[in-house]
């Protein structure tokens, strides 16, 4: 678990150790003087292949948010 002001990581507990970080770790986004819940990103590994080196990152895209009252 990282954690920095408006922004909590979570990663699952050995998750180097897959071939795919796909949903292995989410984080959650929240506004700092509120400290209310914006929005929860969950992880998605991609890859890029240049000639024939294949390059993986890992992206947080948009998961789940709040609802609203």
């Amino acid at each position: 678990m990282t954690h920095t002001p408006g922004h909590v990581e979570i990663e699952l507990m050995w998750a180097e150790t897959r071939a795919d970080w796909t949903g292995q770790s989410c984080a959650l986004v929240y506004d700092v003087s509120s400290k209310e819940p914006t929005e929860m990103r969950i992880a998605v590994q991609k890859s890029l292949t240049i000639l024939f080196v294949t390059f993986a990152y890992i992206s947080f895209f948009p998961w789940k948010t709040p609802e609203t009252a």
